[in-house]
C-alpha cells in the first residue's frame, strides 16, 4: 500500500495572479500549477490512495471551493480521498465544515494558517477542532514556511502545534513538510504526542536538508510518525519516492550516518489511511 496523503486539485480561476507569481520561488526550477485531471491521474499512477484538496486563503490569493474537490474525488472514488480546505477568518467557516462534511462527504480539513492569516491555537477554532474530533477527521495543516510574500511565519512554528495537540489529545494532526526550515522543532512535537504525525511532502528536492532530516527522524526515533506525500503539482510521487531512496547515496563513501533502507521502505509503503481513521 502506497498513500499519497499530500496532492493539490485546482484551477486557473482559483488563483490570482500574485499567488502564481510567488509561487515559482516554491523550488529552483519552474513550478507548473495548472494541470488536467487526466494528467493528475497518470501522476498517482505509482500510488495506491491519494488524498486529494484545495486551498481557501484569500490573503494570498488562492481559493479553491470544496464543490471544486469533491467533482474532482467523484470522477475516480475507488482512488481519491478528498479533504476540505476551511479559511477560520470566514465568519461562515463552520457552516463550511457542516456542509462540506455532511453534503460533499469529505474526508478531512486542509488547513493553512500561513496562507489565510491565521493562529492554529486561536480559541474560534476549538469548535471545529472538537467536531473533528467528533467524526474522526484528521487535520493536515501546512506547516513551517512558504513562498508568498504576505503569509505570516508567526503562525507556522511547529511548536503551535503542541498547545493544539495539549488541549486536544485525540484530535488526528499531520504536520506538512515536516514544518521546514524548523524540522527539529516539528520532530519534538511529533514525537510527544501520539496522534500527531508529519508528511515528508516536497522535500526531497533539498536533498541535503532532507538527508540531515531524516538522519535526525531517525536518532529521535520518529520515523514510524512519518507519512508519504508528494505535494503534487509541486512534485510527484514517482520523484518523492526515487528522492527518498536516494538519500544514502549522498553519504556513499564517507562516515556520515545512513538511514536503515528497511525504514524507508516501511514508510513509502506505509499505510497513513489505517493509522488517522483508527
Amino acid at each position: 500500500m502506497i498513500v499519497d496523503i499530500h496532492t493539490h486539485a485546482f484551477a486557473r480561476e482559483h488563483f490570482t495572479d500574485k499567488f502564481l507569481a510567488d509561487a515559482q520561488r516554491a523550488r529552483a526550477d519552474v513550478v507548473k500549477l495548472l494541470f488536467t485531471f487526466e494528467e493528475y491521474i497518470e501522476a498517482m499512477r505509482p500510488v495506491d490512495k491519494a488524498v486529494v484538496f484545495g486551498m481557501k486563503a484569500r490573503r494570498t490569493g488562492l481559493y479553491v471551493p470544496n464543490e471544486f474537490i469533491a467533482d474532482w474525488v467523484g470522477r475516480a472514488p475507488q482512488k481519491l480521498i478528498g479533504f476540505m480546505s476551511l479559511d477560520p477568518t470566514e465568519e461562515d467557516f463552520m457552516d463550511d465544515f457542516e456542509r462540506s462534511y455532511h453534503d460533499l462527504r469529505l474526508r478531512g480539513v486542509k488547513l493553512g494558517p500561513i496562507y489565510a492569516g491565521f493562529d492554529p491555537t486561536d480559541r474560534r477554532l476549538d469548535a471545529l477542532y472538537q467536531r473533528c474530533v467528533k467524526f474522526n477527521l484528521p487535520i493536515l495543516f501546512h506547516t513551517g514556511t512558504s513562498f508568498v510574500q504576505f503569509g505570516p511565519l508567526a503562525v507556522t512554528r511547529p511548536y503551535l502545534w503542541d498547545e493544539v495537540a495539549l488541549r486536544f489529545p485525540d484530535l488526528k494532526i499531520i504536520m506538512a513538510h515536516l514544518a521546514h526550515p524548523w524540522e527539529g522543532e516539528c520532530i519534538a512535537v511529533i514525537r510527544k504526542h501520539p496522534n500527531v504525525y508529519a508528511d515528508l511532502s516536497a522535500l526531497y528536492y533539498r536533498p541535503w536538508q532532507f538527508y540531515n532530516t531524516m538522519v535526525l527522524c531517525q536518532e529521535y526515533g520518529v520515523m514510524h510518525k512519518l507519512l508519504f506525500g508528494s505535494d503534487f503539482p509541486f512534485t510527484t510521487p514517482q520523484s518523492s519516492v526515487e528522492g527518498i531512496r536516494a538519500l544514502n547515496r549522498l553519504v556513499e563513501g564517507t562516515n556520515l550516518p545512513r538511514l536503515r533502507e528497511d525504514v524507508v521502505e516501511d514508510i513509502i509503503h506505509r499505510d497513513s489511511l489505517a493509522l488517522l481513521y483508527a
